[in-house]
C-alpha cells in the first residue's frame, strides 16, 4: 500500500472512530467563546475531531500559536456543517476524484442529493468564511475562505495548511 492509500485509509479510520471528550469540549469552548463556539458545537463529531487534531498539531509545529490560528485550527471546516456529507460520502468521493472523475461526475448527475450534499462540501471553505462573518470573526473568515487556496496571502493560512495537511 502506498504511502497516500495508507494516509487515507487511516484518515477514514479516525473520523469514522471519532470522539470528543467533554473536557476538550469545554476547551474549545473557552478557546472559541460564546460567539463562536456554537459554530463548533454544530460541526459532525468526525470534523469536531479533525479541528481538534489540527489544533493538536499546530501546537506541536508552533509551540505557543496565537488565538486567531487555534481558533482556525477549529474552525477551518466550519462551513461542512450544513452538507449532511457521511464519512462514506467523503471517502467515495476523494477515491473516485483520483480514481475516475468521470464516474464521480456520473454520480453527481444520477443523485441529486448526495450532489447536493457534494457542492456544500466542495465549496465549505466559502461557505465557512460567510458563517464566521456573520458571528462577527472577519479576520477568521479571511483564514478560513483561503484555507484551500493554492498559493493563500495570509501567513497565517500558510500554517494552518501546514498543520491541515498532517491530518
Amino acid at each position: 500500500m502506498t504511502g497516500s492509500a495508507r494516509h487515507r485509509v487511516g484518515q477514514f479510520w479516525r473520523h469514522a472512530s471519532a470522539r470528543v471528550t467533554e473536557r476538550e469540549r469545554a476547551a474549545v469552548e473557552h478557546l472559541l467563546g460564546p460567539a463562536l463556539w456554537p459554530l463548533f458545537a454544530g460541526l459532525p463529531v468526525n470534523d469536531q475531531r479533525h479541528g481538534l487534531d489540527v489544533l493538536v498539531t499546530v501546537r506541536r509545529l508552533e509551540g505557543e500559536p496565537d488565538g486567531l490560528l487555534q481558533q482556525a485550527a477549529l474552525l477551518h471546516d466550519v462551513g461542512k456543517a450544513g452538507a449532511e456529507f457521511s464519512v462514506v460520502d467523503r471517502s467515495l468521493t476523494v477515491f473516485l476524484r483520483a480514481a475516475s472523475p468521470r464516474l464521480l461526475q456520473a454520480l453527481l448527475r444520477a443523485r441529486p442529493g448526495f450532489a447536493r450534499r457534494h457542492d456544500v462540501y466542495v465549496d465549505h471553505a466559502r461557505i465557512g468564511a460567510e458563517r464566521l462573518r456573520a458571528a462577527g470573526a472577519p479576520e477568521l473568515a479571511a483564514i478560513v475562505a483561503e484555507h484551500h487556496a493554492p498559493n493563500p496571502t495570509s501567513e497565517i493560512t500558510r500554517r494552518l495548511q501546514r498543520a491541515d495537511g498532517r491530518n
